[in-house]
């Protein structure tokens, strides 16, 4: 069912949903599971000694992907509270 044309060729809703809902859920999801695939694969790196990063500090390149993983993780929550 789609609601409330504008007259400008656009829809507000479709189907109970309001279209930037839906992209946040998306984009959510995307850097939420991109984030915590990061922060895994990072731990387990870090776990067995071997490096994250080939020719690079390994503190330096443990403390970088971390950083970018909780970044990312906290990208798809704040995506979520969009919706």
């Amino acid at each position: 069912m789609i609601e409330q044309y504008d007259g400008l060729g656009r829809y507000d809703r479709v189907e109970g949903y309001v279209m930037e809902s839906v992209a946040a859920v998306f984009a959510g999801t995307a850097f939420a599971l991109f984030g915590a695939a990061l922060l895994i694969w990072t731990g387990a790196r870090a776990a067995h000694r071997a490096p994250v990063l080939h020719g690079v500090s390994p503190v330096a390149s443990t403390a970088l992907t971390t950083l970018f993983g909780v970044v990312f993780l906290a990208l798809g929550v704040w995506c979520f509270t969009l919706v």
